[in-house]
């Protein structure tokens, strides 16, 4: 068991740091889809081997993401940080080397790896240094990294791929998650409670496999896989979408995935806000509203080729804001399960099944475009939000039932 000293780091500080390593890290990966029309370009590949290039991404997550949260367990947030901010960093820059697509997909596979460090390695200190109460806020402002990086990579990406080749922009990507991985485990002073469990491997293995069978944590993971499509549609092909079926010009294009990521950054910290002040706390009622928003936004983007550019936006900033604005909640969710002892495994192993529907999202999603067409594509991806909304309210049933006993 840990001790559970009293914070002695300011907590904003914590906050601060882990928010910027997780921008760093999420430039490349979030704003992958403005490179897609580049890669496009190059390769002369259908939609559908294209969106091979998001699962990759996810390929790593999805096998990494449980012994990520094991080695926080074991060693502490700040060395999962600074180890895996150099092993993203340095995949992206081997991969630039190579002009093939293979071996693009291999390297990116790596980057992906490293990317499963990035929730689980941070999550534990906010659970430490934040109350129920204030958590959930948190979390949304550090998950506010995540489409942050995305913004910052909408802008960065496409600016240098079309100056100097997409080679270089993967190579800025990676300087990207270096110098803030650096900044942030550099910077946080860890208390001695959370530089990891003196526990066997075993032991700990053990304890992922206890809490990966509570049922709560696997619907949880339910209404996290509906939305996690929505959120890789988002990423690979929202881009795709306004220029093919809305006919929308390159900048436009730009301009509207930036404008998505601006909301995912306000989506994160207000449905956080929403949970700890309006829910006490409560996560899963947020999440079952995102699930109807994500819906709605879908249909949206569906039909943008008859709706115009102003609505088309709006609803490009409602799938933002919804559709990659719910992650916060669901990490602190699973977190909260885990608690302050298992926080990291129940992050990965949650994680890691939620990264396996990640995977396959983008080739399907990918097929049914080559296959059905975009509008009809995004029909159905609206369909599959609104089924999250099962397993979100069974979860907040069987949570509720928890709190309940142990109180």
């Amino acid at each position: 068991m840990r001790q559970t000293t009293h914070p002695t780091e300011p907590r904003d500080l914590v906050l601060a740091l882990f928010t910027i390593s997780m921008v760093g890290a999420s430039v490349v990966i979030v704003a992958i889809g403005t490179l897609i029309p580049f890669f496009e370009a190059v390769f002369h590949l259908p939609k559908a081997t294209l969106g091979l290039i998001l699962t990759v991404l996810m390929l790593g997550p999805m096998l990494f993401t449980a012994a990520a949260g094991l080695l926080v367990d074991r060693f502490g947030d700040k060395a999962v940080v600074f180890v895996t901010g150099w092993l993203m960093g340095g995949a992206l820059v081997v991969a630039s080397l190579h002009q093939q697509f293979l071996w693009l997909l291999l390297w990116l596979s790596v980057y992906g790896a490293g990317y499963a460090g990035v929730t689980p390695a941070g999550s534990h200190a906010i659970l430490f240094f934040f109350d129920r109460t204030s958590r959930g806020v948190a979390m949304g402002i550090r998950q506010m990294g995540v489409p942050l990086g995305g913004l910052v990579g909408a802008v960065l990406l496409p600016s240098v791929a079309h100056a100097r080749g997409y080679s270089a922009a993967l190579v800025a990507g990676g300087i990207a998650c270096v110098i803030t991985s650096l900044i942030a485990s550099l910077g946080y002073r860890e208390p001695i409670a959370l530089r990891g469990e003196h526990a066997s491997l075993r032991s700990l293995i053990t304890g992922m496999l206890h809490i990966g069978a509570e049922p709560a944590l696997l619907l949880v993971v339910g209404v996290s896989v509906a939305l996690m499509a929505v959120q890789i549609a988002l990423m690979g092909f929202l881009p795709l979408t306004f220029s093919h079926l809305g006919g929308y010009s390159a900048f436009e294009v730009a301009a509207i995935f930036g404008l998505s990521q601006v909301a995912a950054m306000g989506g994160r910290m207000t449905w956080g806000w929403i949970s700890d002040r309006r829910f006490s706390g409560n996560r899963m009622v947020p999440m079952a509203l995102i699930c109807v928003c994500s819906a709605v936004a879908a249909l949206g983007v569906g039909s943008i080729h008859s709706i115009g550019i102003v609505l088309g936006a709006l609803t490009a900033a409602l799938l933002g804001f919804a559709g990659e604005g719910w992650f916060g909640l669901t990490a602190i969710a699973l977190a909260e399960i885990g608690g302050e002892e298992h926080s990291g495994s129940a992050l990965g192993f949650g994680m890691t099944l939620i990264f396996v529907a990640a995977m396959v999202a983008a080739p399907l999603f990918g097929a049914l475009i080559d296959r059905l067409g975009y509008q009809i594509a995004w029909y159905a991806l609206a369909g599959v939000a609104l089924v999250g909304l099962f397993p979100a309210l069974g979860a907040h049933v069987k949570i509720q039932r928890r709190a309940a006993g142990s109180a």
